[in-house]
């Protein structure tokens, strides 16, 4: 066909389809991403195409959290080289580095960290125009499914302090609240805590919520 500008025309389909996702998931599964192929870089080169390593340039020297910048810069400004050789890559190789990974406190990840790389892992395939086969969509459920079953045991026989959910509401500032919420009701709330520079939205006022009922004190 002529008379189409096809370097416009592709980065429209682009563009229509990284809207599918807002920024803000999009930096985090980028984040996780760039993380994880700064692993493979260093671990399992055969699994990233030379054509990759080499528009780097000279990483040797890197620490981990400079070559996953340095990925970071690369993949945001260019996506015509693939960091990954995606046929070659099994499920494994993914799930191996989720193993290595662990909380700033030495602990280990949530389940709902470790989806959230998985989420990542998915954006990756989706950026660069691949699509994620069936067998590795299976071996992935199957690996995470036995990932949810060994953070439970360990959980339950208190191996590890395992992280999930939110943190608990501070007793602090949890009669802090109580206190203004018997002096305030309706939008009197509301204006509390914006006087306090706190954040007032639904989520907070859920877990006030929740504190005030199981301690029993609402009026």
């Amino acid at each position: 066909m002529e008379g189409y500008d096809w370097e416009t025309l592709e980065q429209t389909v682009r563009e229509i389809r990284d809207n599918t996702i807002i920024a803000r998931s999009r930096a985090t599964y980028q984040n996780s991403y760039c993380r994880f192929l700064a692993w493979i870089v260093r671990n399992k080169p055969h699994l990233t195409p030379p054509p990759f390593p080499e528009s780097l340039g000279d990483t040797t020297e890197y620490t981990m959290q400079q070559l996953r910048a340095c990925i970071k810069q690369h993949v945001t400004q260019d996506r015509s080289i693939a960091p990954l050789s995606f046929d070659a890559f099994v499920a494994a190789d993914f799930v191996t580095w989720l193993v290595t990974l662990k909380r700033k406190d030495d602990g280990s990840l949530s389940y709902s960290a470790l989806n959230t790389h998985r989420a990542g892992l998915f954006n990756l395939f989706r950026d660069y125009g691949h699509t994620m086969s069936k067998s590795l969509e299976s071996d992935l459920t199957k690996y995470f499914k036995g990932l949810k079953n060994k953070i439970a045991k360990s959980a339950a026989n208190g191996e590890s302090a395992v992280k999930t959910g939110k943190d608990p509401l501070m007793f602090d500032l949890y009669s802090f609240l109580c206190d203004k919420m018997m002096a305030h009701s309706g939008d009197g709330i509301r204006s509390c805590l914006h006087g306090h520079r706190m954040e007032s939205n639904v989520s907070l006022f859920k877990r006030l919520q929740n504190s005030v009922l199981t301690y029993g004190v609402e009026r």
